[in-house]
């Protein structure tokens, strides 16, 4: 299980925000902004007027948002259980319908603050710029470079009254050992021919107090205050699938965990799941070996041609993930298995038998299993598992069982066994040593897509 509530922040609030604004030499514009007719600005710094807007709203909670966004991803792969939130997957028309989905609070944002910045401009004479701030506090969807771009785009676009954008915010990263905060604030000249000098003020007092933050936070320890904690995946579930933001990675491998860090498992799955119907697979000869030790047993069928229809049935109750295995026994081989005692049930006992050699054989494929990227010489026939991880949480990772075959004078002829299922990569590799041995292949090897991983 991951740990990662240990260490929490403050959030940024419009208190934090005053103390900030007053260190670099500002002052609240309307002390008495409750009891005022018309909305102002929040602060005077300078010259400039200044308007805080905090983003404390889950971007992705509104289930309008989720539909517009599990349209756009669906249509990239309708047949993937889980997609990734990520705007670069998009085509032009595509990103601009991201954006537009994603853009309600900033744009809302920007309007109100359009008309306090206005207001208040027209009360303090002396002012000469408006500035809009925008503190990212609880909306996980968008991460600091996006708002950035959003807000930059929708104050260029929707007003002529905003000169210049702060976009702030605080950014906790752990895997429950290691531990980072990232406190980006980043200035965007909307009026290129506006100076807002008393920017690098603010940033110097955003940075000072991201450090006594994080000095309280490492020295004191957490207080029911802190309510800010790591980033997380996030994501909804829309029409059976699921979409994801995954959580940021770390940027390096772990000196703590070194095989590599913790990931959440909410599957609920501890130990292996059933990875096959198992049918006893006998040929003609070893058939009649068995009808002529067990003449009474029903189940053989009356003939070699009867048992066949038997496993041609039993052939269609299996599923992608539970495939049918049917694995060659003997009669010598049951036998010496029985230590010379014969159970009651005796067809029941074949089958017990059969079940205990195809673990046998999972158990040897497993411990044989190798990365396909790393192997010395690669068979040339061989299942493949291959997992795509998302995230943090083993639930989100997607694998498929192919069945490769190689050639010397052709491209490698690859078969989907199963695709897209929702199974994370220790099912996958045992998922795919049944398939191995149905397919009667002697190799397996594993492949992960890290591209959306958490490491």
């Amino acid at each position: 299980m991951l740990a990662l509530a240990s260490t929490r922040i403050h959030p940024l609030t419009e208190e934090v925000f005053d103390d900030i604004i007053e260190a670099a030499g500002g002052y609240r514009a309307h002390p008495d902004h409750d009891r005022r007719p018309k909305r102002g600005a929040d602060y005077i710094l300078g010259d400039a007027v200044i308007e805080l807007k905090i983003l404390d709203d889950e971007g992705l909670a509104k289930p309008e948002r989720q539909k517009k966004l599990a349209e756009l991803f669906t249509s990239l792969n309708p047949g993937k259980p889980v997609h990734v939130l990520d705007r670069e997957l998009l085509n032009d028309a595509g990103r601009r319908a991201y954006d537009r989905a994603l853009e309600g609070p900033i744009k809302r944002a920007v309007k109100s603050a359009r008309g306090q910045l206005a207001q208040s401009r027209i009360e303090y004479r002396h002012t000469a710029r408006s500035i809009l701030t925008i503190v990212n506090n609880g909306n996980t969807a968008l991460d600091h470079d996006e708002i950035v771009q959003l807000v930059s785009r929708r104050a260029r676009n929707d007003t002529d009254k905003i000169d210049g954008v702060i976009v702030a915010g605080a950014y906790l990263h752990s895997d429950g050992f290691d531990t980072f905060a990232l406190w980006p604030i980043n200035y965007i000249p909307i009026h290129l021919d506006v100076d807002f000098p008393e920017y690098e003020a603010v940033r110097k007092a955003f940075g000072g107090y991201a450090e006594r933050s994080m000095t309280e936070a490492i020295i004191e320890g957490s207080s029911d205050a802190m309510t800010k904690g790591p980033v997380l995946d996030t994501g909804f579930d829309f029409n059976g699938m699921t979409f994801v933001k995954p959580a940021p990675p770390l940027g390096r491998k772990s000196d703590f965990y070194i095989n590599g860090r913790p990931r959440l498992n909410s599957t609920g799955i501890e130990t292996s799941p059933p990875v096959g119907v198992i049918f006893p697979e006998l040929n003609r000869a070893e058939w009649t070996k068995f009808r002529e030790f067990l003449p009474h047993e029903p189940s053989l069928g009356g003939s070699y041609q009867d048992w066949l229809k038997e496993r041609e049935h039993a052939l269609t109750q299996g599923t992608p993930l539970q495939p049918l295995v049917p694995v060659p026994i003997t009669l010598d081989g049951w036998l010496a298995s029985l230590g010379n005692q014969m159970p009651e049930g005796a067809f029941h006992s074949i089958c017990a038998f059969t079940t205990d050699e195809f673990q046998k054989r999972v158990t040897d494929l497993i411990d044989g299993v190798r990365d396909v990227d790393k192997a010395a010489v690669v068979p040339n026939r061989f299942v493949l598992a291959w997992t795509e991880e998302i995230g943090q949480d083993e639930a989100n990772d997607v694998s498929q069982v192919l069945l490769v075959e190689q050639t010397p004078s052709s491209e490698p002829r690859t078969t989907f066994l199963v695709r897209h299922a929702r199974i994370f990569h220790r099912h996958a590799c045992t998922l795919g040593a049944a398939y191995a041995i149905k397919h009667g292949v002697s190799a397996l090897l594993w492949k992960k897509d890290m591209t959306y991983a958490w490491a």
